[in-house]
């Protein structure tokens, strides 16, 4: 059974209260998942600027400075994320965690293609991101400087204490959820409409098959159910003469 545009909307304006209670349900189902279940996470970002200009004398830059510049920071990020780096880190920054759980709560990336590079230290506590955060800068501008062998790195911006957590967004997952929860209520309304095969009317047959309507047999069972009652009533009112 194909649902015409008009069908469709008139079969979903009938079904609003489904939508609007599923609605409800799923974003309430969110926000209590998202504000029980869900660790919050705190980011602390740092900013660095890459240069290959250590050791020019003239303070000129031209582009292809710059395009060498934006060229390693790849390589920076390699760097950030060694081995060696990362256990200098863990052992500075005076927390108990190795090397490989101080890796999964980095990342490193450029920032719009120019030779400034982003570190983000995301972690459930705010403040051991910042020390972590604090310590990379510390450790990886020596060892991006060591390794490469030219250029320099300077400190743009320092790590501060997040004040708020960055995930989960309880808001807009509330949102999400809600919405969700409509797209299933409409899918399902949908899906059974389209599969209900019943006749409920005559003006089925005219518009699924072409039929003329001869005639009409009227609903037995209301006047059977008109009889009884009238037959209930009778026998009632003869109890009370007798």
């Amino acid at each position: 059974m194909e649902l015409d545009l008009k069908k469709t909307i008139s079969v979903l304006f009938s079904k609003i209260w489904i939508i609007i209670t599923a609605m409800a349900v799923s974003g309430i189902l969110f926000f209590l998942t998202n504000l029980l279940l869900i660790t919050p996470m705190y980011t602390s970002q740092t900013l660095l600027y890459v240069s290959n200009m250590s050791e020019r004398k003239s303070s000129i830059v031209t582009t292809s400075d710059v395009a060498v510049s934006r060229d390693i920071l790849d390589t920076c990020v390699v760097i950030l994320n060694s081995r060696t780096v990362l256990d200098k880190v863990a052992e500075q920054s005076g927390l108990d965690y190795s090397s490989k759980e101080i890796k999964n709560m980095i990342s490193a990336q450029s920032v719009s293609n120019t030779e400034v590079f982003r570190i983000t230290v995301t972690h459930s506590d705010p403040m051991e991101a910042q020390i972590i955060a604090d310590t990379i800068l510390k450790v990886a501008p020596s060892e991006i400087k060591r390794v490469m062998n030219a250029g320099a790195v300077s400190v743009i911006d320092y790590a501060t204490l997040p004040l708020s957590p960055s995930s989960p967004n309880i808001p807009k997952n509330t949102v999400i959820g809600a919405m969700l929860g409509a797209m299933l209520a409409v899918f399902v309304i949908l899906l059974l409409q389209i599969f209900d095969t019943r006749v409920k009317d005559e003006f089925v047959l005219v518009e699924n098959f072409d039929l003329p309507i001869i005639g009409m047999i009227p609903s037995f069972k209301l006047a059977e159910k008109t009889v009884s009652g009238t037959g209930k009533k009778h026998r009632r009112g003869k109890r009370r003469v007798s």
